[in-house]
């Protein structure tokens, strides 16, 4: 982190005598979201204000000093609420120790809610022994006396606090009035305008660079019915998507980047809502709470701020008559599609961890629904399809790659019964027979590891038994050095001897559990059952699907490896 970095580049060498205290202060400046410059103090100054206080007071010579190691701001924060990167930071350096003092220019600074800002002060701090100043205020919990000072203080936060409150509805009280009068309040202009101040109002004016692609997706979404078809043509003249315009103010993407990411279905639907092309502009739909910028409140359509020709229209009514009464017939037809599931469960996917596109490589998602009939019957029906196939946003899978559950069983039934025909035949016996075969290969590995272990043990008691004579002047020195070079040599080879059989018996383990796993998959498709989860992924690794419903399959398991598992004869012999 660059704090610490700073602590390290600072290269002071902090050395407490006994007859004096050392504190470790981080210095807390904070620029509201409210702030005027011109008549507050900059973080800058704030900073300068402590730092002058710390010098002063350490030049006191009471016995107390105090080490700036630190100085957290936030700009543009409100005081109403202590969610705040620079404060949070201080916190969590307080708690692994790193500051135990903290230092603001004033109160209003920490904070101007009454009721959090003294249970830091009174309650937190104390707490985790952090002395906190207000210098301007005077106040110090590490002073005695202060006690006398915790009336003031409080009554000091409240007035913050309820400055804060007066402040955000005064501020709301302004943001209405200027909605009303038809100024543009909203932060960056939507696509296709461009914002300008007109005395004291903010308004939209037309983007000459993009007001024209404007139109022609309201024309090609009246023409193709379809969000993906205006996004799909949008991307293929790669035209950059609004926030990518914003960043980079080029129309089009450029030939030598690779960073495009294009249009979607959403972006694409956000310009085919908003009324602001028509020239009206809607504003005040949400509104923030001053203690919690993240919590957005939707307010109801009657508290809307709707201000009709408030700038220049991109588009007519007509178009735009159009365009809502295609976006109403697809959510129609959407609704209609939504048929009722009850008695129609969805099914476990039973290819979810197997199935993959053999173009890119991504994993196929499902898509279940229910299908009623012209008759009325109704069935549930499952397919998989390729997020990328298709899409223009991305060039690694071109081609639309789908495959329904019943075209890929047809394919995968016979290929798998096929692939184990023998062993369909007589599952039973040979479940009965890998068993044996395995348990003889686990006999040997756990024989192997013994005698290792022996040798092992051996090889301690050996040494052993040298060193003794080593220490009773029965052999050299140099001689004792040669014995213990070449056991050396002979005590690492024995441990990897070791910990290659104990790793053949995990194996044989694994390989015990994957056998019988396939067995009894076995048995289940003798007896006429359906494919299931367990049954896929007991034969399968995985399965890729290409375009033209062609799939390649890789087993788990062969034929070979469940005739002669780790070296075992060929069953198909006996």
């Amino acid at each position: 982190m660059g704090r610490v970095s700073k602590r390290k580049a600072s290269g002071q060498k902090i050395e407490a005598r006994r007859d004096e205290r050392r504190y470790k202060a981080g210095i807390y400046a904070r620029l509201s979201s409210d702030q005027d410059v011109k008549k507050n103090e900059s973080v800058e100054v704030q900073v300068e204000i402590a730092k002058k206080f710390v010098e002063e007071f350490n030049g006191q010579k009471t016995g107390e000093v105090i080490d700036v190691v630190e100085c957290y701001t936030d700009l543009g924060k409100t005081g109403s609420n202590f969610e705040r990167e620079g404060f949070l930071r201080l916190l969590q350096d307080i708690r692994i120790g790193e500051i135990n003092c903290v230092i603001v220019k004033d109160l209003s600074r920490f904070g101007r809610n009454y009721l959090e800002a003294g249970n830091y002060i009174e309650k937190i701090f104390p707490f985790l022994g952090v002395r906190f100043i207000a210098v301007a205020d005077g106040f110090d919990t590490g002073r005695e006396g202060n006690e006398n000072k915790q009336m003031a203080s409080e009554i000091k936060n409240l007035v913050n606090d309820m400055y804060a409150k007066d402040f955000s509805k005064k501020a709301k009280l302004h943001l209405k009035q200027r909605r009303e009068e038809g100024s543009y309040v909203g932060g960056p202009p939507p696509y296709g305008y461009r914002a300008e101040w007109n005395g004291k109002r903010r308004v939209l004016l037309p983007d000459e660079n993009t007001k024209s692609i404007v139109t022609f997706i309201y024309e090609k979404f009246i023409e193709t019915e379809s969000y993906t078809a205006v996004a799909d043509e949008l991307n293929r003249k790669r035209i950059n998507p609004p926030y990518q315009y914003k960043k980079t103010k080029e129309v089009y993407h450029s030939a030598d980047a690779v960073s495009y990411k294009g249009w979607d279905k959403g972006s694409v639907e956000r310009i085919l809502k908003s009324e602001t092309y028509t020239g009206t502009l809607v504003q005040g739909k949400t509104s923030i709470t001053a203690r919690n910028e993240k919590n957005r409140i939707h307010k109801p359509k009657d508290d809307w701020v709707v201000t009709e020709g408030a700038h220049e229209p991109l588009i007519g009514e007509k178009l735009y008559k159009s365009a809502t009464e295609v976006r109403e017939k697809i959510k129609a037809r959407t609704t209609a599609h939504k048929h009722p599931t009850k008695g129609y469960p969805i099914e476990e996917n039973i290819f979810d961890n197997v199935l993959y596109c053999g173009v890119c490589g991504r994993k196929m998602t499902r898509n279940s629904y229910v299908k009623q009939y012209a008759d009325g019957e109704k069935v549930r029906l499952d397919g998989y399809f390729c997020l990328n196939g298709g899409q223009t946003k991305v060039t690694v899978c071109p081609e639309s790659n789908r495959i329904s559950k019943n075209e890929l069983l047809d394919i995968l039934l016979p290929l798998i019964r096929i692939e184990f025909k023998v062993f369909l035949s007589r599952p039973k016996r040979y479940m009965e027979y890998g068993k044996e075969r395995i348990a003889e290969a686990v006999k040997k590995a756990d024989k192997k590891l013994s005698e290792t272990e022996a040798k092992i043990r051996r090889f301690h008691e050996e040494e052993d038994s040298v060193y003794m004579d080593y220490r009773a002047g029965k052999m050299l020195q140099k001689d004792y050095v040669s014995f213990k070079m070449k056991q050396e040599d002979r005590l690492e080879e024995l441990k990897k001897q070791q910990q290659e059989w104990e790793k053949e018996k995990k194996a044989l383990e694994k390989l015990e559990t994957k056998y019988l796993a396939a067995i009894k998959a076995l048995l289940k498709l003798k007896s006429g059952k359906d494919l299931s989860k367990d049954v896929v992924e007991a034969f399968i690794e995985k399965i890729y699907v290409y375009p033209g419903k062609r799939i390649e399959v890789l087993f788990k398991v062969t034929v070979d490896s469940m005739e002669a598992p780790f070296g075992c004869p060929s069953m198909s012999a006996k």
